[in-house]
């Protein structure tokens, strides 16, 4: 590992050591740490002992490997605790406000539908009027699709059984095969669409938030009076919402 620039050198290596121990499936002794680093024996017992200390490094009494400490499990813990997602996703709310014109609507799962959270307003007079709050239903919306496609199958199945795909437009899916087809799709493509299926002439783009341990508790999404979706600026929309999606998640701890 090179260290380059003003970089505290102990500080950069006890990390890099941290990420040697996290790569390992099992615990390791002094002398495969060595060889894993490169490093002299000397440096690398003298950074694990200071971070025995601090519980960031556990060793067995026994055999005298090291592995990560709890104290790194504890302050993971601390931290999913203290992620806010209206704090996290509002500036990207916001940026896709500003770039698209269209208003952008974060929504979440709850008894069954699809609740909405937080909204910034485009101020467009032909935007969709919904307010923080509203329920709307799974399946004919693209937040709502967003989610409930990474259900788990037994979630899904119960979902399909219990609504009755309740019908909108001529648009609005009803059938349960074609919903599930249609959120294979959108496992498929990272995102999920909506055309005309609430409203006649609405169309919108959704995508997933995911969270620290890998479930879709969010989506983030527009819905606009595009008049296709194949049009470029719903394609930029499109863009813009998967994108925002995939930095959101990470803010949150996906390591995807």
């Amino acid at each position: 590992m090179e260290i380059k620039g003003s970089k505290v050198k102990s500080v950069a290596k006890a990390f890099h050591l941290l990420d040697v121990l996290a790569k390992q499936k099992h615990a390791v002794t002094l002398i495969e740490i060595a060889r894993l680093t490169g490093w002299p024996k000397s440096t690398i017992h003298a950074l694990l002992s200071t971070m025995l200390d601090y519980s960031v490094v556990a060793q067995d009494p026994q055999n005298g490997k090291y592995r990560l400490g709890m104290r790194l499990f504890e302050l993971g813990c601390e931290i999913s605790s203290n992620w806010n997602i209206l704090e996290v996703a509002l500036p990207y709310m916001q940026k896709i406000m500003l770039e698209t014109g269209e208003s952008v609507n974060l929504g979440t799962l709850d008894k069954g539908d699809l609740l909405l959270l937080e909204r910034v307003d485009s101020g467009n007079p032909l935007r969709v009027m919904m307010d923080r709050g509203m329920r709307l239903p799974l399946h004919s919306t693209a937040m709502g699709k967003a989610i409930v496609a990474f259900l788990s199958s037994t979630q899904l199945k119960r979902m399909l059984q219990e609504d009755q795909l309740q019908v909108y437009t001529p648009h609005t899916i009803t059938q349960p095969g074609e919903l599930e087809k249609e959120l294979e799709q959108v496992r498929l493509n990272g995102f999920a669409l909506e055309n005309g299926e609430m409203r006649v002439g609405m169309r919108g783009i959704a995508a997933p938030i995911f969270d620290y341990q890998g479930n879709v508790s969010y989506a983030l999404g527009i819905t606009g009076m595009f008049r296709r979706i194949s049009e470029d600026s719903f394609l930029f929309a499109r863009d813009l919402v998967v994108e925002s999606c995939q930095q959101i998640s990470r803010e949150l701890g996906f390591p995807g």
